[in-house]
């Protein structure tokens, strides 16, 4: 994917322009608020590209009225489709005619602070990172919220916040809030933007922005995800039919040939493990072996090996306990 060359006139202003692409799948009640949250940044320059991926509520007749009072605040193109595309091919269709020299992936039912987009930039330009991030509020659909990082009574993250190297760290646990991300366009362009093959983006290029780039981490809470059970990153373990797991098995196919250092070789070992465990006990039983064969590969067998690989193998359903355990916290 190649995208058009940045204009003399850009090349020549001091600050960089930001693409925001936002993504919109049926959240007609939440796309306004994520579009209000982008024109109302105390940051410029920004352009922005809407995707409509093919949504069958009115959500596309809320992104038009919108555009009808907003058009002329930024620059701004759309993409409608009339059927839904790959996630991972739409975001990259709207990022091939982007210009920006840093770029942002919104989802149409999160939001930012106005001064995301500040911050963001300013901690990018004191520093020699690629990829920006920081603390999130999560809002839940019983009313409850809480941060991504604990906080203190200041507001400021309580525990020490991996930054710089950050890529083992990503292969053990999801130790960012991927909303969060403000991504060089460069370089999210020169390890070929997202992959296209998978169903979901965030965990693929967590980790190969990280092995080859530094992180910087903002202590600032600017973003607010809304943790909904029919979003897509919801969807990750559901029981039994998990159209997610068989992508996160592919990533960490990746991984195993990425991976060279004692400290990154044990996290995707710890990885591995945490992904056979979910797949298991959500009676994903064929992604399930696949992970405990790839664990064989690379890694002497141990006690939860030899476990989930029993259990794999009887297809002990456990699933509905799972799924009750796993919707708690949207209760």
């Amino acid at each position: 994917m190649k995208r058009s060359s940045p204009s003399v006139e850009r090349q020549t202003k001091e600050k960089s322009l930001v693409t925001v692409i936002c993504t919109c799948y049926n959240q007609a009640e939440y796309v306004v608020q994520a579009l209000e949250s982008i024109v109302c940044q105390t940051y410029r320059p920004i352009e922005l590209k809407i995707i409509d991926n093919g949504s069958t509520d009115h959500s596309k007749a809320k992104i038009k009225s919108w555009l009808k009072e907003n058009n002329n605040k930024i620059p701004v193109k759309t993409f409608f489709y009339d059927q839904k595309l790959n996630y991972c091919k739409a975001f990259n269709q709207a990022f091939e005619s982007s210009n920006g020299d840093y770029m942002v992936d919104l989802a149409a039912d999160d939001f930012f602070e106005p001064k995301h987009l500040e911050f963001a930039m300013t901690h990018l330009s004191q520093s020699d990172a690629k990829v920006y991030f920081c603390n999130s509020f999560e809002h839940f659909p019983s009313g409850k919220s809480q941060t991504f990082y604990p906080t203190d009574a200041l507001g400021k993250a309580s525990g020490k916040v991996a930054s710089g190297n950050v890529f083992a760290e990503l292969i053990r646990r999801y130790a960012i809030s991927s909303p969060t991300l403000v991504m060089d366009a460069r370089a999210f362009e020169e390890i070929g933007c997202y992959d296209e093959s998978l169903n979901y983006e965030d965990f693929d290029i967590l980790v190969r922005m990280s092995s080859r780039y530094s992180f910087v981490y903002g202590d600032h809470i600017t973003v607010n995800k809304r943790m909904l059970k029919e979003s897509l990153s919801q969807q990750q373990y559901r029981s039994r039919k998990s159209h997610l797991l068989p992508s996160t098995y592919q990533v960490c196919k990746k991984i195993a040939t990425m991976v060279t250092t004692k400290a990154e070789k044990k996290a995707l070992q710890q990885r591995l493990i945490h992904e056979i465990k979910h797949a298991t006990v959500s009676a994903n039983f064929e992604v399930a072996q696949k992970m405990l064969d790839l664990y064989n590969e690379l890694y002497p067998l141990g006690v939860s090996y030899v476990f989930f690989s029993l259990w794999t193998i009887a297809k002990v359903d456990f699933s509905s306990l799972y799924e009750k355990w796993r919707q708690k916290p949207f209760k």
